[in-house]
Parts: structure tokens; C-alpha cells; sequence
């Protein structure tokens, strides 16, 4: 959710800086970065937004507090408040987005983004108030400042009801959800998450044919989508459906076999098949996923309570050791976030890159390491393995001779040199 939360922004961003270059009225609303900021500075504001929409917290908040030193723009203020909100530093969040509000009260997101803070602190109530704020302002907005943001309007509509019958969902406020949900479609029939999200209503309300039927649009929308799978995958059980619930919550498995839902009913659909012993192992295996479930979401508790590093860090290790890498990568972002100096998070950081197949990242990471610190023989050491797998055997060969320079009584090192040079020989 926070994804399509970041994506969203970051496209609003677009607009606005599309919006610059064009010619506008003088008596027209224009918000505070064309108002005030020069076309450099407008372009030191969209390097923030993109290091943000990377993950790089530290760069875009180092590139923001340059830009507020010189002048002081709404957009920049909100931008900090996301920085702060992906951080679940809240309290430093909704003051950066109330300064936002203070310099431009038309500006877009900020009730939005206000509301997505007490959503993730639980307070819904709270959270719907602020999301119908922010629709009141689209709404009621004057004629120059709606046409002003006509399209990055158009763009939030859908994002701003499909959150709102969200928070109405978890208030047990159902119709009022599926009324939500059902707006946010009208304006945006190819979102996956909502028809997922209606489903997961209907099936609460009991009405499980239903449920599979909205399951299986939201698969259709976005079939590679793990939760999608899982849903149809569940529903098609909850049906009756056991064999084709069988094989949806096998390709989860599959993709991710830590996944808890998926094993626990994969596991009660084998065992209503007559597959007792397949199902006994899955049911076994949800059993101990739940164990280091419940280790996350206390570690995961420590780090939201927390502005420090080590317990992101913490969360990170779970995360990984659960094979749910893309959360462990959000984790590691805000760790170095809160410890842009340490190192060992970088390499951490880099190393995951590897796990979630981005061999490109992980290498320009290593790189920027020994940039910073060129002793590190772990970071020699993986940067060659790397480069190794790519056949780049002559930059693998110097990498690792750069590692054995710091660390020359390594057996593991001597002996990927001699592997290398058996291959290069053959």
C-alpha cells in the first residue's frame, strides 16, 4: 500500500513540474515551487522526489533541507513529511505536513498523507476524517486552483476513495466501504487492490461466491500480484474448489514459501483431499512460519517505536530469514536512514539487492562502499562473486585481489582465485 501511496506522489510531482513549463496565467493559482523556486531549485526538488521514490531517504531529506535553507516551499515540506512517515517518525512527520499546509492551503496530499499517518498508527477514525478532508478540498477548491490540478486530481480520486473505504472497512462501517469502494472503481476500473479489497468485504459478509468472482477480476487486472494469487487461492477453498485451490496456493508457496496463509490452507486443502500427509507438512511448516511471524510483529513494534537504526535493522534480519525481501529492503532503507554513516548497513543493503535479483544495483552499491571505504575485503570479496557470475572474470580476479590485500590469510578468497583461474585456463 505504501508503494502505490509513493507512486502516486511521485507522479502528483510530475504534473507539477509539467505544469511549470508551461505558460500560466499571472492571476492563476500556482503553487509555492513555481511561485518562488528558480528552474534549478524546481529541479533540486524533483532530484528529492526521485531519491525518495528510490528508497534513498538520507539523499532526498539532504537535498530537501538544502533546498528549505535557501527558501521555504510547500512542496518541499511535504516531501520531508513523507521522508518522516516512511520512517514512522510521525510527530516529525505532521509537523513538516503542517508547515506544508501553512505555505499553500490548496496544495494536494497533505490531508491524504496526514490521514495515511493515524491509518498506520490504527486510529482509523482519525485517518477516514482526514482522507474526506482531502476530498472536501478537491471539491471545493477554487476554479483556477481545480483547474490547476485537474489531472493529478483525476489521478487521486480513485487512491483517496479506495483509502477511505479502507479505513471504513476496518471500522466495521461495510456498506459505507463497499460504497467507497465502488466510487473508487467508477473512476478506475483496472485497480487490482480494490477489487481484491471488495472481495475480502464480501467474504465477510458471507457471500463467498461473490467474494471468488471479485478475487478473480483482481487476478485478471494484475495476475503476477502474490496477494491476488493467495485470495483466489483462498476463496477458491472457502468455494469448495479444492483442486484449483491446490494449485493457486502452490504458486505462492513456490514464489514465497514463508508465506503463512498460503501453507495453512493449502495444508487444509490437501488434508480435505485425503492428502493427509502433504497436508500435515503444510500445517506444520504455517505452524513455525507463525512462531517467527510473531517475532516480526515484535520487532516490528520495537522499530516503529523507535528513531534509531538497530531495531530496523533487527526487523530487516526477520524479514530476510522469512524470505520477504522487498519488506526487508523498506526496512533497510530506514535503517540507513537513521545511520547514513554506517557501512555495514550499506553492505547489507547491497546484498539484499542481490537477493531481489538486481545485480546492477548491487554492484554500483558495492562501488559506492569503496568509494567511501576501500578496506572493506567483505565488500572486494562480493563485488567480485558478482562480477565473477557475470563472466567478468578479469574484474572478479582484481576485486579479489583487492580483498586478500586486507585480508591475506583468507582460504575462502585463495580459493575462488584458483577456481577462477582453472576457468580461465579451460
Amino acid at each position: 500500500m505504501r508503494r502505490a501511496i509513493r507512486a502516486w506522489l511521485v507522479g502528483v510531482l510530475a504534473l507539477f513540474m509539467l505544469a511549470g513549463c508551461q505558460h500560466v496565467d499571472s492571476e492563476a493559482y500556482r503553487p509555492s515551487s513555481q511561485q518562488l523556486l528558480a528552474p534549478a531549485q524546481r529541479a533540486q526538488l524533483e532530484r528529492a522526489w526521485q531519491a525518495y521514490a528510490a528508497g534513498n531517504y538520507s539523499l532526498a531529506m539532504q537535498r530537501v533541507d538544502s533546498l528549505l535553507a535557501a527558501v521555504e516551499v510547500a512542496e518541499a515540506y511535504l516531501l520531508k513529511g513523507r521522508i518522516y512517515l516512511d520512517a514512522n517518525a510521525f510527530e516529525l512527520a505532521n509537523a513538516a505536513f503542517q508547515k506544508a499546509r501553512q505555505l499553500d492551503p490548496y496544495l494536494r496530499g497533505i490531508y491524504f498523507q496526514q490521514g495515511h499517518s493515524a491509518f498506520l498508527q490504527g486510529a482509523y477514525k482519525k485517518a477516514l476524517d482526514l482522507y474526506l478532508e482531502e476530498l472536501a478540498l478537491i471539491q471545493s477548491s477554487p476554479p483556477d486552483v481545480q483547474q490547476f490540478y485537474r489531472e493529478a486530481d483525476q489521478a487521486a480520486l480513485p487512491v483517496i476513495y479506495r483509502q477511505a473505504g479502507r479505513a471504513f472497512f476496518l471500522l466495521d462501517s461495510l456498506e459505507a466501504a463497499r460504497r467507497f469502494y465502488m466510487k473508487s472503481l467508477a473512476l478506475d476500473s483496472l485497480a487490482s487492490e480494490t477489487y481484491r479489497w471488495l472481495a475480502e468485504l464480501e467474504a465477510q459478509e458471507g457471500h463467498l461466491q461473490k467474494a471468488l468472482e471479485l478475487a478473480e477480476k483482481a487476478l485478471q487486472k494484475a495476475p503476477g500480484d502474490l496477494e491476488n494469487i493467495y485470495t483466489f487461492g483462498r476463496l477458491l477453498m472457502q468455494n469448495g474448489y479444492l483442486e484449483d485451490a491446490v494449485h493457486f496456493l502452490q504458486l505462492v508457496v513456490e514464489r514465497q514459501p514463508t508465506h503463512r496463509g498460503a501453507n495453512y490452507n493449502l495444508g487444509r486443502a490437501l488434508m480435505q483431499l485425503g492428502q493427509r500427509e502433504a497436508g500435515q507438512f503444510f500445517l506444520e511448516r504455517a505452524r513455525q512460519i507463525q512462531q517467527l511471524s510473531g517475532k516480526i510483529a515484535q520487532a516490528r513494534l520495537n522499530a516503529y517505536q523507535s528513531q534509531r537504526a538497530r531495531p530496523w535493522q533487527e526487523l530487516a534480519a526477520l524479514f530476510i530469514q522469512a524470505g520477504q525481501y522487498e519488506e526487508a529492503r523498506k526496512a533497510l532503507d530506514v535503517a540507513i536512514f537513521w545511520a547514513p554513516d554506517n557501512l555495514a548497513l550499506q553492505n547489507d543493503r547491497a546484498n539484499l539487492a542481490l537477493l531481489l535479483g538486481d545485480t546492477l544495483e548491487a554492484v554500483q552499491r558495492y562501488y559506492q562502499l569503496l568509494q567511501r571505504d576501500s578496506t572493506l575485503a567483505d565488500v572486494w570479496l562480493n563485488l567480485g562473486v558478482v562480477l565473477a557470475e557475470q563472466k567478468q572474470y578479469e574484474a572478479a580476479r582484481r576485486a579479489w585481489l583487492q580483498a586478500l590485500r586486507y585480508r591475506p590469510h583468507d582460504d575462502t578468497l585463495r580459493r575462488y582465485l584458483a577456481e577462477l583461474e582453472r576457468r580461465r585456463g579451460s
